[in-house]
C-alpha cells in the first residue's frame, strides 16, 4: 500500500470515527458539530495538495479528543 493509499484510508477511518458518538450518545449538538469537521476535513483533502491528507487526519482526530474531553 502507498503512502498515499494510507493516508486516504486514515482520512475515512477518521471520518468514520467523527460521525460515530462516543457511547451512542445520540445528542444532535455532538453529531451536527462532527459532520462540519467530517466535512470541513474532507473538502481541505479534497482542494489541498494530496501530501497534506495526513494533516488533515490529524485535524479531525485533534477535535474529536478535544470534543470528548469536554463531553466526560
Amino acid at each position: 500500500m502507498s503512502a498515499a493509499e494510507r493516508d486516504l484510508r486514515e482520512l475515512l477511518e477518521a471520518v468514520c470515527e467523527a460521525l460515530t458518538v462516543p457511547g451512542e450518545d445520540l445528542n444532535r449538538r455532538r453529531l451536527v458539530e462532527r459532520a462540519l469537521w467530517a466535512r470541513t476535513t474532507i473538502r481541505g483533502a479534497l482542494d489541498e495538495d494530496p501530501a497534506d491528507v495526513g494533516w488533515n487526519v490529524g485535524y479531525l482526530r485533534r477535535k474529536m479528543t478535544d470534543e470528548e474531553q469536554r463531553n466526560k
